[in-house]
């Protein structure tokens, strides 16, 4: 449907719902990524998340609706949530959007307006399990407890169970919901009884490429991400507190990061990159260490793969299906074969050049736009059975 009443676009009309899209992080990348997509073929969009102040942008066929958040919880600098949900302005812009769908990107507070919003406009609600909300809080709360010096083992049990309670039952809501890779289809099917689909990751293989290296004077391990307990991270401070082989160079911020520079005083910490910085960052680098045992795609991994990098992941959720292991790549199953195949990798140049090839023909064959084509398939797809569902009663 078109707002403004030019030529049809056969699409149905969407509103996605998400916490985050200004921020640095996969799930705003993927957003971002989205509406490009939509303002290069005049796809109408719509975005609800949070702002400094509340407002709207226009930007070609996608327009933003911004709301400054009433009861801001912090997380960290530049990542806000608000307690205050639902909000009555929001839902009388989505009313006068004249929707056929709502796509929630989050259970969270933002994710609660969507689910308002789908039940007082009778619409059907999509929703993706980008965050592993059960895995994120736990680990996060295990930390702190080791470092309060308290048992954690009954508490985190407590706090696991009552995450998933929490989505199973915001997920229950929705007419489809929708997973970034198989591992972590398999885990919600077995709690969650609700049709699922794929909504895996594309990545920018001229933005992430090979060209854009600068040799680095010593072999250069890189992370990518957000710099917090719940990447693992304190695993990669170990490896390289004193290690002289290789330096560790950490792109990203966050609330682990000062911590971080004093347990691995050697590593090189450059805050947030954006543009050619970032894709420098990248292709300059000789090996890729994602350490997280929490994610559920690793948008980060892929670019990586397409900078030509051999990575080393572990075997928890997402990240572990884009590595052939043994060819781009490792897969460790524990704290020491994730070392002892980063050993591998610094030791040999031509492993190193090998899988850094492959790893980059894998990225050549995932496009944003096939993935985001597959997207608006599953809209169809959703918007048509709702319809039928509506004229049958």
């Amino acid at each position: 449907m078109r707002r403004d009443g030019a030529k049809v676009v056969p699409v149905p009309g969407i509103a996605v719902f998400t916490d985050t899209l200004d921020q640095v992080n996969g799930v705003s990348n993927t957003y971002q990524y989205l509406a490009a997509y939509c303002r290069r073929r005049k796809i109408d969009l719509d975005f609800y998340t949070y702002g400094s102040r509340t407002s709207l942008e226009k930007q070609g066929s996608v327009r933003i609706y911004r709301y400054r958040p009433r009861l801001p919880v912090r997380y960290y600098a530049g990542l806000v949530f608000d307690l205050w949900t639902p909000r009555g302005n929001l839902l009388e812009d989505c009313r006068e959007g004249g929707y056929d769908l709502i796509h929630a990107a989050t259970p969270g507070s933002m994710g609660l307006n969507a689910l308002a919003a789908a039940k007082r406009l009778r619409l059907p609600l999509v929703g993706v399990y980008h965050t592993a909300l059960p895995e994120y809080v736990g680990t996060r709360r295990r930390s702190l407890m080791t470092r309060l010096g308290l048992p954690s083992g009954l508490l985190e049990q407590f706090t696991l169970e009552g995450c998933w309670k929490f989505v199973e039952w915001y997920y229950r809501h929705c007419q489809k919901v929708l997973a970034p890779s198989r591992s972590i289809a398999r885990i919600l099917g077995r709690r969650i009884r609700v049709p699922m689909d794929r909504f895996s990751r594309g990545v920018d293989t001229r933005k992430f490429s090979p060209e854009h290296r600068r040799e680095p004077s010593r072999t250069t391990v890189l992370y990518v991400g957000r710099v917090s307990v719940e990447k693992n991270l304190p695993l990669l401070a170990r490896i390289f507190r004193r290690r002289g082989d290789a330096c560790l160079q950490v792109v990203g911020d966050g609330p682990f990061r000062k911590r971080m520079e004093q347990e691995a005083p050697n590593a090189n910490f450059t805050g947030f990159l954006t543009g050619l910085e970032l894709s420098r960052a990248y292709a300059s680098a000789d090996l890729f260490a994602f350490p997280s045992e929490t994610d559920t795609f690793g948008n980060v991994v892929l670019e990586a793969m397409s900078s030509g990098l051999p990575v080393v992941v572990t075997d928890k959720m997402g990240p572990r299906e884009l590595v052939d292991h043994g060819s781009n790549g490792f897969v460790a199953s524990n704290d020491q074969e994730f070392e002892l195949y980063l050993n591998r990798l610094i030791q040999d140049e031509g492993l190193r050049e090998s899988m850094g090839a492959r790893s980059r023909e894998l990225a050549l064959e995932r496009t944003w736009d096939a993935v985001f084509g597959s997207l608006f398939d599953c809209y169809r797809e959703v918007v048509q059975g709702h319809r039928e569902r509506v004229a049958q009663s």
